[in-house]
């Protein structure tokens, strides 16, 4: 009795009589009571369907009489529990929205590892903020061997002089390490492979804070004089995959012949302080003279060549450390300019004056690479943060048409007591099992995904620096993102729900489908169509571009032609036999059936590297301040033929071109243009190098300009010179030209090289076609994805779309019988709702065409020789648009016109 005095007390509180709502409930009972028997039921068979359908409104009726705080834990499980039931019934609408989430979802969590690992991960070693990277601005002028990642005023390669004075001086640094990359021959149970390394201080282990997973890794006393500390530390994932977690510890290899005791393995997880290298095998610093047999770093102070980190102190800042270290460098900078041949004002101004040196936070470490994948990634975080926008609108929208269904029943729910934070509960655990079913099924998928993509993105690379295991940074993330994106898709039906007023909902009939909430569902669907447009120009402008860089004009013939690099110091030959057992090669491989030519070259093409320097040229006077840079490769005389470079003047380098002939070059069109006018002029010229007479050589030929570093970049000024007139033997990379197709040749080559010498390793090898597509992979990633997300937009938007068609036309019903009744003619409804259709994507594509032409204007530097209004682009892009909105419509417009007008004007 009290109870129900209570709730007739609440229901007077908030202006509703209990009697009103009986006699709703008792009238809608009798209407469907009377629809059933229209519909042919008996009537008591009417009666019973009645009373279930109108069942569920009387538990929530009791449900709401229950007083309970808002958000105790039993309150939420019965909201869980509730809308689990409810979801579970409507099966169809479920798998749609859970599976358009899951994609969605699943998208963010693969590309925001990429990201993570990335530009966002700090190195995995002990305090990684106290890490800083030493950088300096100032004149090299020097030897530079880098892999690039310098910026202005950040050069960021350092002598090894200067590295070992710099560490002994200063008191400002825990320590300071120094390292630096490099490729040797490495033989363990006779099997030669190819390995990529690093050579690094003693101190380097120590200063990082790494530990050892078997043995001991490098100490201070490993680093003494050169070539006296031959021992070698493995790193984990190269003993686990090549050696089998063997015992090793105390073991010998061979390195460039050289016998290494290897000391110990490095702990899991970490490869180096530069990210995206991953080396095989770690070295003393000061066996560079073994690892790099041509060059001598260790005692040039003008090579610079290693990279440093330093770990502060205690309580210092970077500013700190660099204002302490910086007069150290300074003085090691006035020391280095004595040895320079130019001791002009100038050239000090340049070397010494204007030097300082820069010390910058290092926690992720440094590395050329990541500046390279910055602007893609964040362009393809960009494409999928706008499916998650465009899987939002899309779920909400779904929700929406699901909640006008349920108008009666929140209304009833209102009207027994229910307040609008139990209504907004409710809704919020529905869309939260919805998007927690959507985020376990992403990321389950994310993981394959992302497998794919990695492969996708290293080509025929047999590692890659990114894995595809999501770490609990990734996981916070999508958790976050699950989250935010379930609030907002149900805040949607809350909107559309709060506070309705009761009697007008509880006797709604069917009506025309006008009215605020409609609108909001179609703006839904405008934001989808306006989304996927987006997307489908940004996968069109990076296919073009694909398309664009892989029919780009490189200067010589890129079909039928296999590279790899053969470099004999790796397997022991020494510097007088290199260059005799390259040619045996080049005589070899010629020999080999169906192949039409064969050369080589120390600068590999179209790899973004390349070999430069400045040249002096008899009888040209350079103007003030003319610095012109020129390739100046070493080949093979078939190399330009091999490639089919055109002749323009003069001949080709020949066998007559030995060692002891007349040193000769050929120029390219460039060249001859700056220093000569023509072509012709130049034959018969001098050229050398500064200060080196015995480099002076004839120029012999003129050839056509070539693309070289990559096919993004223009052709440089080039001086080919014969490899066998080097003053010191270098490593070629060996070009094969076939008239079979390339891929069949790779075993006959593979083979030809081990009967000359079974320790002869081919590393690298793989088709031209194959190393371009590399070097682009960073536009065929976000072409890739581009037009992945294009798609997945698109579908999103398509069944939006459908939805919203279906929902108004089905609204509509009545509307429609009537105009049919009234004489209208089935083609005039078809057209009705076509014109509905085309006017609501017409709409959202002309806000959203300069919208993207704008937002486009953002990746024009990872565009060639396409423009972002290209409006073949953007009509394929409406067309798609408009031929996705002409088949969501088609189903409701057939089914609009096929209404009965009879039965129209019957519905409810």
């Amino acid at each position: 009795m009290i109870t129900e005095l209570l709730t007739r007390l609440r229901f007077f509180l908030r202006g509703k009589a209990r009697a009103e709502i009986d006699e709703e409930l008792q009238f809608h009972l009798e209407r469907q009571t009377q629809a059933n028997i229209a519909a042919g039921m008996p009537p008591a068979e009417a009666r019973r369907q009645a009373a279930i359908a109108f069942g569920g409104l009387q538990r929530a009726r009791e449900e709401c009489r229950e007083q309970r705080p808002v958000w105790r834990i039993e309150s939420l499980l019965r909201d869980f529990r509730y809308g689990l039931r409810g979801l579970l019934r409507n099966l169809g609408f479920t798998a749609v929205a859970v599976l358009t989430l899951a994609l969605a979802i699943g998208a963010n969590t693969a590309i925001f590892t990429l990201l993570d690992q990335a530009l966002l991960r700090a190195l995995p070693v002990k305090d990684p903020g106290q890490l800083v990277l030493l950088s300096f601005a100032g004149d090299y002028s020097g030897h530079v061997h880098d892999e690039g990642g310098d910026a202005p005023g950040r050069n960021h390669y350092f002598s090894y002089s200067t590295y070992r004075d710099l560490r002994d001086k200063s008191a400002a640094l825990q320590g300071l390490i120094a390292v630096s990359t490099a490729s040797a021959g490495v033989t363990w149970n006779n099997r030669a492979e190819a390995l990529k390394l690093e050579e690094v201080s003693g101190n380097y282990f120590q200063v990082m804070g790494v530990e050892a997973a078997a043995g001991r890794l490098f100490l201070p006393s490993d680093e003494t004089a050169e070539n006296a500390n031959p021992v070698a530390v493995l790193n984990f994932d190269y003993w686990k995959t090549h050696l089998g977690e063997a015992p090793v510890v105390g073991k010998t290899l061979l390195i460039n012949g050289y016998p290494f005791t290897i000391a110990g393995v490095t702990a899991p997880g970490f490869h180096s302080m530069v990210w995206g290298r991953l080396p095989d095998i770690y070295v003393p610093i000061t066996m560079q003279k073994i690892i790099e047999p041509d060059w001598s770093y260790i005692s040039d102070h003008r090579s610079y060549w290693l990279n440093l980190m330093g770990r502060l102190q205690p309580g210092e800042t970077p500013q700190q450390a660099a204002a302490a270290l910086d007069p150290i460098f300074r003085s090691l900078r006035a020391e280095d300019f004595l040895l320079l041949r130019d001791q002009s004002a100038k050239a000090r101004v340049e070397f010494v004056d204007q030097a300082h040196l820069n010390l910058d936070p290092a926690a992720k470490g440094f590395s050329p690479m990541r500046d390279g994948m910055r602007t893609p990634l964040i362009i393809i975080m960009a494409m999928v943060l706008l499916v998650i926008a465009m899987a939002v609108v899309n779920v909400a929208s779904l929700l929406l048409v699901r909640a006008a269904t349920r108008v009666r029943e929140f209304s009833m729910r209102y009207a027994l007591g229910a307040s609008n934070r139990q209504i907004l509960r409710q809704l919020l655990a529905e869309g939260l099992l919805l998007g927690l079913s959507g985020a376990a099924i992403g990321l389950i998928l994310a993981p394959q995904a992302l497998r794919l993509l990695i492969r996708w993105m290293s080509g025929r690379a047999p590692d890659s620096v990114f894995s595809a295991t999501p770490d609990w940074r990734v996981l916070v993330f999508t958790v976050a993102v699950t989250l935010v994106a379930s609030l907002l898709f149900s805040l949607a039906p809350a909107i559309q729900l709060w506070n309705p007023r009761l009697a007008e909902a509880l006797k709604q009939q069917v009506g025309t489908g006008t009215g605020a909430s409609l609108k909001f569902r179609r703006t839904c669907v405008a934001l989808q169509i306006g989304f996927s447009l987006l997307l489908i120009v940004a996968a069109g402008l990076f296919v073009r571009t694909i398309q664009n860089l892989r029919n780009v004009n490189a200067g010589f013939a890129t079909d039928h032609l296999l590279t790899f690099d053969l470099a004999p110091e790796l397997a022991g030959y020494p510097p007088s036999q290199i260059a005799p057992i390259e040619q045996r090669a080049l005589d070899a491989l010629a020999a080999i059936p169906g192949v039409r030519a064969v050369g080589a070259t120390n600068d590999r093409d179209l790899i973004n590297e390349g070999i430069d320097g400045d040249v002096v040229v008899a009888g040209y006077t350079p103007g003030p301040d003319e610095n012109f840079d020129v390739e100046l490769p070493w080949v093979s005389d078939g190399y330009l033929q091999t490639l089919g470079i055109p002749l323009l003047a003069g001949r080709y380098f020949s066998a007559a071109d030995s060692a002891t002939a007349q040193k000769v070059a050929i120029v390219n069109e460039i060249f001859a243009r700056h220093f000569f006018g023509s072509a012709q002029k130049a034959l018969g010229h001098h050229v050398s190098r500064p200060a080196r007479p015995a480099t002076d050589s004839v120029i012999v030929g003129v050839v056509r300009d070539v693309k070289h570093a990559s096919v993004r970049d223009p052709a440089n000024a080039t001086a080919y010179r014969p490899f066998v007139q080097g003053e010191r033997p270098t490593e070629l990379a060996f070009y094969v030209r076939t008239w079979q197709p390339p891929d069949t040749a790779a075993d006959a080559i593979r083979a030809t090289i081990a009967n000359i010498d079974s320790k002869l390793i081919v590393n690298n090898l793989s088709t031209l076609t194959d190393q371009i597509n590399n070097s682009i992979s960073n536009e065929r990633t976000i072409a890739l994805l581009a037009t992945a997300f294009g798609v997945l937009a698109t579908v999103l938007a398509g069944i939006g779309l459908y939805g919203i068609l279906a929902y108004s036309t089905a609204q509509r019903t009545r509307e429609i019988g009537i105009r049919m009744a009234l004489g209208a003619q089935r083609y005039a409804v078809v057209r009705l709702i076509v014109l509905e259709v085309m006017t609501l994507a017409g709409g959202a594509i002309a806000v959203t065409i300069p919208l993207a032409m704008l937002a486009t204007r953002a990746v024009r530097s990872q565009l060639y020789a396409v423009s972002t209004v290209d409006i073949r682009i953007y009509a394929a892009a409406v067309l798609i648009i408009a031929l996705v909105a002409a088949l969501a419509g088609l189903i409701p417009a057939r089914r609009a016109a096929s209404v009965d007008p009879a039965r129209a004007l019957r519905t409810d």
